[in-house]
Parts: C-alpha cells; structure tokens; sequence
C-alpha cells in the first residue's frame, strides 16, 4: 500500500471523480429528470446535484478522517466487525448490480444507434471482458486509466454541445420551476440526477492509496463539480433546444441533440459520432470504477489479494446481470430502482458514519 499511496495525486483523485460521473447515464439522463420535473428540469436537478454533495463531503471527509483505510476497513472501525462486514458487503453488491445494468444500458444503446443488427450479449460480453481485465493490483493504474480518457470525454462533449446554443428555444426553460409540478414529482426528478452520480462513491476505495490524502476534500470537491456542471449543462442544453414534450418522444435526448447540430464548412458531416465517442470511454471509465469497486471490495473483505481470481469470478456475475432484464423498459426500472436504494449507501450511510466517528472521537481530526 505504502508504494500505491506514493503516486496517486490529489489531481487524479479529481479526475476518477469527472471521467466515473460522466457515463452510461448521460444519454438518458434527460428524459428521466424532465419526466419527473418537467420544464423545472435545471433548477431540480440543482436540487440533486446538491444532495449527492451532501454524500460527497461525507466522503472526503472520512477519507481524511481515516488515511490509511477505505471504507471497508473504517466501517468495521466505526460499526464493529460484523455490522461493517455486513454493510460492506451490501455495498458491493450494489456495484456489483449497477455493473451489470449499466453495462446493458451500453449494449442497448449500441444496438439501437449503432449496430443494430449485433445481438446484443456482443457488446456486453466485450465491455465487461475489458474492465474485467484491466489490472486491478495496483490502484496507479486505475488513476491513470481515468486521467489518460478524461480530455477524451470532456473535449468531444464540448465541440458537439457548444454549437447547440443558436438552436436555444428560451421558453423551453420556461417557467423555471415548471408547469406546476407537484412537490414529489419535482424533487422526484431531482433524485434521478443524484441516482446518476452516486458513483462518485468509487473514491472510497481510492483515498487511502493517496500520497497525500489530507487533500483529499479540496481535490474531491473540485473533481465533484466539474462532473456536476457537465451533467446540469447537458440537460439544461438538452431541455433548452427540444422542450418538455419532444424530449418524452426519446430514449437518448442527448444522443438526439449530437445529431441535429451541425458544424459550418461542413467539417463534419455527422458530428453526432464525436458525442458517441466520448460517450463511450466515459462509459468504459465508469464501468471501470464499479468493477474496482466490486473487485477491490472483495479482496479487503475476504483479506486476499487474488485480485486476477476475483475479477474473472465477477465476468459471469455481471455478464448475468446485464441479461436478465427482458427489454430496455425493465432495465431501466431495475436502475432506477438500485440506485434508489443505492442513494442510502453512498450518501445516507456516509453521512451517518461521519456521525458516529465524531461522535466516538474515532479517528484523525477535521480540518
């Protein structure tokens, strides 16, 4: 670990942060908030962004708290062996779940925008065959997977949103706090944002293998809301140019959005695929960080460092999630409702072991 914690860098940890937040999700995304918050849209998902912040604190916070432990090792400090044991586990499997949804949720996009005449178990088979084999023995890798696709996803999101403003209908954003939602359905879209980027969550893992991890809030904070704005520009942009309704008629607004833009000089005649491209390393980036989770969970909870053994016992798991879903209406319910519960893992808990450890005055001091 001593070795590890010499080569992570405050500024990766920011970067994990960026490149985990801006996946799967991000096609969708905007069709889900809207549905729940209509024309409000921006302002709830405001609402959300600051709910996963309240988690994110929590989770910076315990990292410095406890250097030298992910939260596997402070739960057990904290809850007890058993308790910490237990929560961990649910963890896991939750990341294990959301693996294996977000990797269908790739795949049918794939077959619907790109391939469709490809089965669909081809892309799945592919992408968790990729993370599964990426290497998960030393964490600087992983951070240097993250920080080599970051300007990868940033970049292309940029080129293909940023001419999408001449299309800007104002009253698309109009009222700010939509066409009388009620309270549920507007906080209810803003949930959805905060369901999105929970994965922020992977940092846990990833604070103890800092060379400096009393830096670890300043960088996550940082690497926190730069995710964030990316995720309210793309559905504010996206909400802006199509409106409440006609985003409804899609499964990937953004992906619609990509389409409709068009570059003087005709440099590119189908600019859309500059947005799938980015789109899909933020996918292989986000998918990455829920297998380390799952493979480096495993490994501190059963003390072992077979970390090849662990991550091709998880290529069957995943690869079964990821099918068990009918079609691409159940898939997207069994998401939204493991993230839901998720929210009480990555958020709820950490918040609530913060509490504790203050309270029991386990650990270093805050700064």
């Amino acid at each position: 670990m001593n070795k590890d914690r010499e080569f992570v860098t405050p500024n990766q940890l920011a970067v994990i942060i960026i490149s985990t937040i801006l996946g799967v999700a991000m096609l969708a995304l905007p069709r889900f908030v809207v549905r729940g918050a209509g024309l409000g849209a921006p302002i709830a998902s405001l609402i959300g962004v600051l709910l996963a912040f309240l988690g994110l604190l929590s989770v910076v916070y315990l990292g410095k708290r406890f250097p030298k432990q992910t939260v596997i090792g402070y739960s057990q400090t904290i809850l007890g062996n058993k308790l910490g044991k237990l929560i961990s586990f649910s963890i896991i499997l939750f990341f294990s779940l959301l693996m294996g949804l977000e990797t269908r949720q790739f795949a049918e996009v794939v077959a619907g925008a790109l391939l469709p005449n490809t089965p669909i178990h081809i892309p799945i088979i592919f992408m968790t065959f990729l993370c599964a084999s990426s290497g998960f023995q030393n964490v600087t890798t992983f951070a240097y997977i993250h920080f080599f696709y970051m300007p990868l996803i940033l970049i292309p999101i940029l080129l293909v949103l940023l001419p999408a403003f001449q299309d800007i209908e104002v009253y698309h954003l109009t009222p700010l706090l939509g066409n009388n939602p009620s309270f549920k359905e507007f906080v209810g879209g803003g949930i959805v944002v905060t369901q999105a980027i929970l994965n922020f969550f992977v940092i846990t893992m990833v604070i103890p293998f800092m060379k400096e991890p009393e830096k670890c809030v300043k960088s996550g904070i940082f690497g926190f809301l730069i995710g964030s704005i990316f995720v309210v520009f793309i559905i504010t942009m996206t909400l802006a140019v199509f409106g409440e309704n006609e985003i409804q008629q899609s499964f990937w607004p953004t992906l619609s959005l990509g389409r409709m833009v068009h570059v003087p000089a005709q440099i590119l005649s189908r600019i859309d695929s500059l947005l799938l491209i980015s789109w899909i390393y933020g996918v292989f980036t986000t998918l990455l960080s829920f297998y380390f989770m799952y493979v480096r969970g495993v490994a501190e909870l059963f003390q072992s460092e077979r970390y090849r053994l662990i991550s091709a016992i998880g290529f069957p798991i995943m690869f079964t999630i990821a099918i068990f879903p009918q079609d691409i209406y159940e898939m997207y319910e069994y998401v939204l409702t493991v993230t839901c519960y998720g929210i009480f893992l990555t958020i709820v808990y950490p918040v609530f072991l913060l509490i504790i450890a203050m309270i029991r005055k386990i650990g270093g001091e805050l700064a």
